[in-house]
């Protein structure tokens, strides 16, 4: 309800200056109509088009005066749209276009600028200069002669900027040619004869590994040798005596096999007794079933005409006439459940049978099968002690061929994988490792002198930072490459910077000679017949909005007003 009252009071506000909020508003257009139509001048706009060339996709990264030295191609050739959207409205510009002109007397650059507006679109190379005045054919003219001079005031600024390029390029390709003439000195005064010294050292060490390898190799392979020849004629000789004795590894493999016979007919004779214990319990289930569907007593219902006495006395008696209707049930054993039960008990009997047979078999199945392992372990004893003296004897045979090869090559002992006595006695593995290690060692000092070799024929081999060698064992050497390679990289360095600088003085001087002309006019401006200002409905729309809002304000404020004089009247 109070919200209804409130809405009502405003409702009834407005209703009561409903005069002065409409004459207000009606006023301020009829102002504003009058001022649109007849005393704010008309404006009118010429525009002309430019087509930019490749410009480059944004200018916002700053790039330093040594970029635009190293690449003149990229920062002069392709200025971005961003800044030939500056430029057009450049106050030098706009002061040569009013001077030459005629202009000076009523327009200057800050009120020409102002008249400008550069819009491009997006994802476009077009870039759209707009001209409004309030005389179309000014408007004209000023973008007619923007569209002409502007290109090659574009142009003269990129020259000047090349100018400017060229010769700060040449101060800093002076000033890199002298730097590198110093670090070329630098670096051929830095090589000397310490790779003499390395080519001495390393075959030195060369020649005092591969003694002490020779040597230990000559008394492990002669060991070896030696302890395999007394392992063969040891193994021979045991191998002969147990073949010497009885052989009963055959009566054994009889007596298993008639075990295995008798086994194998238990198994069958258990497997058909399974499958008659099987059957007869699916007969016994299913009479069980048919059995649980039965009743034990069956009930039998009787009308009086179906008993002779019952009929003949409700014949003779009139007074049970009214009885002849009358049922009688009666009670008495299910012959099928009988049957039933009979089957079943006849069938548990012949299972109990069957198994009882089953468990006999299945004893005797059980004695024969422990009979069979026990000959199995007995034969398997024997055959395996035949095979432990079968492969110590090839095992002997094959150390003394090891071993042979190992004599006659010392290279074959270099593998922890060789096999032979090698792989299994430890004094001779433990020699074995070492003479590994002697190997190793020779093997890095035969390539410590070959790198040193390929150092003394060839010094550009110290460019390698991984070379290795005795410069990667020798603190002092590997420093003195260290230093070698620092200068060598600021040379490179030197180099390379030389070599652009004056690539791009060539082509600085080259692009100073040429009329780039990244910017031409695309589209002509044509002089305006429509006037784009003032937007008379426009104004009047907005003006009877604005006016609208602020004579409702100001009916509630005077609602307040007199509200409040009301108030202090009453008090009085």
């Amino acid at each position: 309800m109070e919200e209804e009252i409130e809405l009502r009071d405003y409702i009834n506000v407005l209703v009561r200056w409903r005069k002065l909020i409409i004459g207000l508003t009606v006023i301020a257009m009829l102002v504003t109509g009058l001022l649109s139509y007849f005393v704010l001048p008309k404006e009118y706009e010429a525009t002309t088009t430019f087509l930019v060339s490749n410009p480059q996709i944004s200018n916002t990264n700053q790039f330093s005066t040594y970029d635009q030295a190293m690449n003149p191609l990229n920062f002069i050739s392709n200025p971005s749209i961003e800044t030939y959207s500056q430029l057009v409205k450049d106050p030098s510009f706009l002061s040569t276009i009013i001077s030459e002109n005629g202009f000076s007397k009523e327009l200057t650059p800050e009120i020409l600028s102002k008249k400008i507006n550069v819009t491009n679109s997006k994802n476009s190379n077009l870039i759209v200069v707009s001209v409004s005045l309030n005389d179309p054919e000014k408007a004209y003219k000023i973008a007619k002669i923007i569209g002409e001079k502007f290109p090659k005031y574009a142009q003269d600024l990129n020259k000047a900027d090349m100018s400017w390029l060229v010769t700060y390029i040449e101060s800093q390709l002076q000033e890199t040619s002298k730097d590198l003439e110093t670090k070329e000195k630098v670096y051929k005064d830095s090589l000397s004869t310490f790779v003499s010294d390395i080519l001495n050292t390393a075959k030195q060490e060369l020649q005092k590994k591969e003694s002490a390898y020779v040597i230990e190799a000559s008394k492990l392979a002669t060991d070896e040798l030696n302890l395999a020849l007394t392992n063969l004629i040891k193994a021979t000789s045991d191998y002969q005596s147990f073949l010497a004795t009885p052989d009963n590894i055959t009566v054994l493999t009889n007596e298993i096999n008639v075990r295995l016979s008798k086994f194998t007919n238990y198994q069958s004779k258990l497997s058909d007794l399974k499958i008659s214990i099987e059957t007869n319990h699916a007969k016994l289930a299913d009479l069980v079933s048919q059995i649980s569907k039965e009743s034990q007593f069956i009930t039998l219902t009787q009308s009086v005409a179906d008993s002779q006495f019952l009929t003949q006395l409700v014949q003779d008696n009139p007074n049970f006439k009214e009885l002849v209707h009358l049922q009688m049930e009666s009670t008495q054993l299910n012959p099928l459940y009988e049957q039933l039960k009979s089957n079943i008990a006849s069938l548990k009997a012949t299972l109990a049978e069957i198994t009882s047979e089953q468990r006999e078999v299945q004893n005797m199945s059980t004695q024969t099968l422990t009979e069979i392992y026990s000959l199995q372990k007995k034969l398997s004893e024997k055959q395996v002690t035949l095979e432990k003296l079968q492969k110590n004897l090839d095992l002997a045979r094959d150390d003394y061929s090891n071993a042979f090869s190992h004599y006659g090559d010392y290279s074959t002992m270099l593998s922890l994988n060789t096999g032979g006595l090698l792989a299994r006695i430890p004094t001779l593995k433990s020699r074995q490792e070492q003479l590994i290690s002697l190997k190793r060692e020779l093997d890095e000092a035969q390539a410590n002198y070959n790198i040193a070799f390929s150092i003394y024929k060839d010094n550009s081999a110290l460019g390698n930072i991984d070379i290795g060698g005795l410069i990667a064992l020798n603190p002092t050497l590997k420093e003195d490459q260290l230093k070698y390679l620092s200068l060598k990289r600021e040379l490179s360095l030197a180099q390379q910077k030389y070599d652009l600088l004056k690539t791009s003085y060539s082509q600085a001087k080259i692009l100073g000679t040429m009329n780039i002309e990244n910017i031409k006019l695309a589209l002509g401006p044509i002089v305006p017949e429509k006037p784009v200002g003032p937007h008379k409905l426009l104004n009047v729309a907005i003006a009877g909005i604005a006016t609208l809002f602020f004579s409702i304000l100001l009916a509630f404020f005077l609602e307040y007003m007199q509200g409040s004089n009301g108030k202090k009247e009453e008090k009085t």
